[in-house]
């Protein structure tokens, strides 16, 4: 009896190893698109990213890395954006002996190809606002055009993304920066909670995507384009996002007006 029970143990050992030696880890692919929201109020902004990702009906682990960037990685979220039935999120691990990396596990019903969203905050990029004005000969007309700067150092290059700029206070009660310098949670963690301080604000902002207000301000150059893309403005209760016409190449170190 003991003979049969070691037996039955290291069958079931080696039936784990051997799914386990099939669940690929995957790093994330380039994206496909990419959404900044700025604040000027905090040091903040919501990333959304787009990508595109090879699923095998199963496990797959998908693994997304923060070295060197300000990225605040309790806040880091992903979901599908089609197949949603099929593909579920179970968990998010953070291995303790990789530093700056977490493990989305999720579990498909679908294989092939379909389209996800990874978002997170990350600090380091901020904006501002400045103003024009130039007089006719008799200064009895004036011309003021209002232009906006991105400074990005938040380690991380985003290109051809489309550029939101907030205007309104909010109140952090952790600082995104000290979150992402922080040490990751010591134990496996479920999606949900990581993201929970996020989700908020991220339903808030989706509902400003409708309709808006001529603007006349401008920034950069809109990739493809000669002359500088024009801020459309948008009202959301208390805030107000600018959004930058066309697609903008925002890297790391660099400031662009």
């Amino acid at each position: 009896m003991k003979h049969a029970m070691v037996s039955l143990v290291l069958l079931v050992l080696l039936a784990a190893a051997a799914q386990a030696r099939n669940v690929d880890l995957v790093t994330l692919p380039p994206r496909d698109a990419v959404q900044l929201t700025i604040y000027n109020s905090e040091d903040l902004t919501l990333v959304r990213e787009t990508r595109s990702i090879t699923f095998k009906k199963g496990q797959n682990r998908i693994e997304f890395s923060w070295a060197n960037t300000l990225i605040d990685p309790t806040s880091a979220y992903f979901r599908p954006l089609a197949h949603e039935a099929e593909i579920e999120v179970l968990d998010t691990t953070f291995p303790a002996d990789r530093p700056q990396v977490l493990i989305w596990n999720v579990d498909s019903r679908f294989e092939g190809q379909a389209a996800v969203e990874v978002s997170y905050f990350t600090s380091g990029i901020s904006w501002s606002a400045d103003y024009v004005m130039i007089t006719d000969a008799g200064e009895t007309r004036a011309a003021v055009d209002g232009y906006v700067t991105v400074v990005n150092n938040s380690g991380e290059d985003y290109e051809g993304a489309q550029v939101r700029l907030v205007v309104g206070t909010i109140n952090l009660v952790e600082k995104i920066a000290q979150l992402a310098q922080a040490a990751p949670p010591p134990a496996p963690t479920t999606a949900a909670p990581a993201a929970a301080k996020g989700q908020a604000m991220r339903r808030a902002l989706s509902e400003a995507e409708a309709g808006g207000i001529g603007g006349g301000m401008f920034f950069g150059r809109a990739e493809g384009k000669a002359a500088p893309p024009k801020i459309v403005k948008e009202g959301l209760s208390e805030y107000f996002i600018f959004t930058v016409e066309g697609r903008q190449t925002v890297k790391n170190g660099w400031s662009q007006r």
